[in-house]
Formats: C-alpha cells, sequence, structure tokens
C-alpha cells in the first residue's frame, strides 16, 4: 500500500465492541465485521480524525514497538476497511464497490455465523426484537399477543433503549409489535435506529404501506421488511387474517417496496389447512423479488391462551416439510435465549428470545439493561433454559436428535412443566425422524404421536389441558 498520511470514512457506519473486538455494521451492505487485535484502537483514532502518521507513532509508543511494525499492521487494517467498503483511500477512486467486494475473501460475519458464535462466548446480544406497541389492525388467528392490552412505548423511552442496546453492543434489531405502522412517529424511531448504527428490520403485516410511505422509507438503510404471508392467494391468506382486503394489501405493499431497492422477505407460516399450498410459496415469492422464510412453530397467547395451538400442522406434514426442504433443523443447535438473544415487550420486559414469554429477565422500566444482563439472576435463568429436560426425557431414545430448545420443550408453560408427557419439541423431532425414515424406539414417547391427526391436539389430550388455561406464572427476575 502506498504511504498514506490520511483516509475518509463512510458515513452509515455502526461501532460496537463485542467482548474485546470491535465489530464495525456497514448500513448500507448489510454486513457486519468483527476486528481483533489493535484494530479498536486504530478505529477510535480514526473516528477521531487523526492522520495516519500520528496514529503509528502513537500506537508505536504505546505498545513500545517499532514504529514500522505498527504502520504495517495499519496499512492492513485500511485495506481490510477499504475492501469492505467502511473508508475510502486516496487514488482508488476509479475501483468501484462492485470490485472491491470481489477482492473479499471471506463472507461478512453476520452471514458466515461468526458473530453468532463471538456474541454467545461474550455474553454480548447480538439481535434484539423490539415490541414498539402491542396494538394491530388484526386478529391473526394463531397470534400470542394479548390484545387485551394496549400498550405503545412512548418514543422516549424507544431511544433509551436503543441507546442502550447499542452501548451493550447489540448490533442487529427487529423493529416489530403490534403492528408498527400504527405509530405516527414510526419513521423517527426508524431514522433514530439508523443514526445508531443498527442493521435493522421492520416486522409489519404491511397494509398501511403506500406509495408515500413506501418512498418515506427508501430515504433510509433497513436491512429488510419481513411482511407476514399466509398464503399464495387471498382466500387462504385470509383464513388467517379474518379480515377481507388483507392480502392485496401486503402483496401490493411488497411490490412498493421492492420498486424502490428495499429487500423484502415474506415471512410464511405454515398451518395444518394452508400447508399445501406452501409448497407453492417460493415461486410466488421469487417471482415476485423477494426473500422467503417458513416457520411452524407455535406458542401459547401471552394470556395463557392454548386455543391457538389446535392450527399447528400435523406430524405427518412436519414430515413433509422436512423433506421438501421448506425447513430444515439446525444440524449444531445452540440455543441463545438470555445471553445474545433477547425480546423487549411493550411493558419493557425483557423475554429471554423471541419465543419464550413465560419468564422474564428484568425489566427496562425499573433498571438498566447492563444492570439486567450483569445480574445473577440473568446468569441463573440462562443455566435453567440450558438444562431445562422434562422429566419425560428420561425415557426417550432420540433425546440427541431433539434440539435442546426450551421454549419448543413447554419450558415454565406451568407449575407442571416438568411433568409435561410431550411438547413442540417432540413433534418437531418426531417429523423429523420420520423425514429420515427412521424408525421410532419402542420407549419413545413419540410413538403416540406419530399416528395422532395433529400434534398439538395429542399434546393437550396428553397433559389433559383444556382448549382455555389460567393465565401462564411469569418468571421474573431484577
Amino acid at each position: 500500500m502506498e504511504c498514506l498520511t490520511s483516509v475518509q470514512l463512510r458515513p452509515h457506519v455502526g461501532t460496537r465492541t463485542i467482548g474485546k473486538k470491535l465489530c464495525l455494521i456497514n448500513q448500507k451492505s448489510r454486513e457486519i465485521w468483527l476486528c481483533g487485535g489493535i484494530s479498536p484502537r486504530i478505529w477510535e483514532r480514526l473516528q477521531q480524525g487523526q492522520s495516519i502518521p500520528r496514529i503509528n507513532d502513537e500506537l508505536s509508543a504505546k505498545y513500545r514497538v517499532p514504529v514500522e511494525r505498527v504502520a504495517g499492521d495499519v496499512n492492513t487494517f485500511l485495506e481490510q476497511l477499504w475492501q469492505r467498503r467502511i473508508i475510502d483511500l486516496p487514488g482508488r477512486e476509479h475501483i468501484t464497490d462492485e470490485q472491491r467486494a470481489e477482492m473479499l475473501t471471506e463472507e461478512a460475519h453476520n452471514k458466515n455465523g461468526r458473530l453468532y458464535e463471538e456474541a454467545v462466548a461474550a455474553n454480548t446480544l447480538f439481535r434484539v426484537w423490539l415490541d414498539l406497541l402491542i396494538p394491530c389492525n388484526l386478529r391473526c388467528r394463531h397470534c400470542y399477543l394479548d390484545f387485551s392490552e394496549k400498550d405503545i412505548v412512548p418514543f422516549p423511552e424507544v431511544c433509551s433503549y436503543l441507546d442502550q442496546l447499542a452501548e451493550h453492543g447489540c448490533p442487529e434489531l427487529v423493529l416489530t409489535g403490534g403492528e408498527i405502522f400504527l405509530r405516527k412517529d414510526l419513521l423517527d424511531i426508524v431514522a433514530y435506529a439508523e443514526s445508531k448504527g443498527f442493521l435493522f428490520d421492520l416486522y409489519t403485516n404491511a397494509n398501511f404501506i403506500d406509495k408515500k410511505k413506501a418512498d418515506q422509507l427508501a430515504k433510509h438503510l433497513i436491512s429488510t421488511v419481513q411482511i407476514s404471508i399466509y398464503g399464495t392467494t387471498a382466500p387462504i391468506h385470509e383464513a388467517v387474517t379474518k379480515k377481507a382486503g388483507t392480502f392485496e394489501k401486503s402483496i401490493t405493499a411488497a411490490k412498493l417496496l421492492i420498486e424502490r431497492g428495499i429487500p423484502v422477505r415474506l415471512e410464511y407460516h405454515i398451518q395444518k389447512d394452508n400447508f399445501e399450498d406452501a409448497f407453492k410459496f417460493p415461486e410466488f415469492a421469487t417471482a415476485m423479488g423477494a426473500s422467503y422464510t417458513f416457520d411452524s412453530k407455535l406458542v401459547p397467547n401471552r394470556n395463557g391462551d392454548t386455543e391457538l395451538l389446535q392450527y399447528g400442522v400435523s406430524v405427518q406434514q412436519q414430515a413433509e416439510i422436512y423433506k421438501a426442504g421448506l425447513m430444515k433443523r439446525e444440524a449444531k443447535f445452540v440455543c441463545t435465549a438470555a445471553v445474545s438473544k433477547a425480546r423487549i415487550s411493550a411493558h419493557g420486559d425483557i423475554y429471554p428470545c423471541e419465543l419464550i414469554n413465560t419468564a422474564v429477565v428484568g425489566n427496562l422500566k425499573q433498571h438498566t439493561l447492563k444492570e439486567i444482563w450483569d445480574s445473577k439472576w440473568r446468569t441463573s435463568l440462562r443455566e435453567k433454559i440450558l438444562s431445562y429436560k422434562p422429566n419425560r426425557c428420561g425415557g426417550c431414545n432420540h433425546v440427541s436428535d431433539c434440539e435442546p430448545c426450551a421454549a419448543m420443550r413447554g419450558f415454565y408453560l406451568h407449575e407442571q412443566h416438568m411433568e409435561d408427557p410431550v411438547s413442540e419439541a417432540c413433534m418437531l423431532t418426531t417429523a423429523s425422524l420420520l423425514a429420515q425414515g427412521k424408525e421410532l424406539e419402542e420407549n419413545s414417547p413419540f410413538r403416540t404421536l406419530s399416528g395422532e391427526p395433529s400434534c398439538v391436539s395429542t399434546i393437550l389430550a396428553q397433559t389433559q389441558v383444556p382448549g382455555r388455561r389460567a393465565s401462564l406464572p411469569i418468571l421474573r427476575g431484577v
């Protein structure tokens, strides 16, 4: 590299610290990079506007190493930043961003799993779901939100949460609800999240996105707009949303966003009566220019109601989903609840992850995020989640095939949670084994599942739980 005196830092680059590593968030390219060694010291001085010779001299004196050695390390770091489109170097204006990206020899760390691993090791949140409100214009039949509650997080509190998350080191954020576009100040929240350097998604049903709103959103560096779609036709979709016209509104909004260069991901929740349609969805979404994901997991309503579980797919349907590759089980699943993932409710409660809603790590209206994450309760809850194995698991020969997900195993659903004979995890594991053509062991509790028309009906029947259950007891921490 030529002898440099200064560089130009690009805008829209967020800075975090995860463990002892520098975390740089390129909002424009939607990439996150982790940098070790003396990178944090170099970056800090670059942000201060120091010249390269001065940085070399300061670090040479600080670490008592020859200035030539420091200069070599600094130049290597600058070259890496340039390739990652985080800085610009003089004399290279003729090289395009596309050409620079082709020089990279590794994927961004938010795409190759390294960010996830480093965050877990450092007890740092890498992804947080933030409920901006509870109210919604829809009443989707499988939704776990308790719509008797009407909380809307005041704008100053939202900003405080984002400040604390950034200070903590969290690089990724999902703004969700309730329906986020019911908030008149949503664009202000989007602008604030962008200013704090987050790589952030919006989760919405998109019913309120018109041309004007799409134009406004296009002015911001939104990572992805996630839109809930439950079918390739209006009748199928609206059987879930229970409101006419919602399919056309969501699809129109998706097209408006895609036309403006905003990435759109369609989220399809597979249920027992849209199961056949799900196999058509990849072609449907791809033709539109959207990415897509599938989910089939169901959790009880936060008010304790389990009636929504009746819409779950059967074990056989889940097996077909796995066979077709619509969903895949993680080969090396590592639970990140209460360590590097969390959900903040509109009440300020911090749930251990996006699925567990029956245990609370702490409340941001009462304590700071730092106090909560440093607390003994958070550490204890993390251990409880990792070690949670109901008594039924002791007699199962397929424990090694079961994902250790406390939310799917029935984590703290009620006071007798250790006695539950089956759970959503049992269904998913059974389906996975069936999809692989494996025989179920004689003493496996799955044998009582595989012949039933619905996994959820089996769960309710075997636990003798009525369609509606009393409010779930919530474990609370600091």
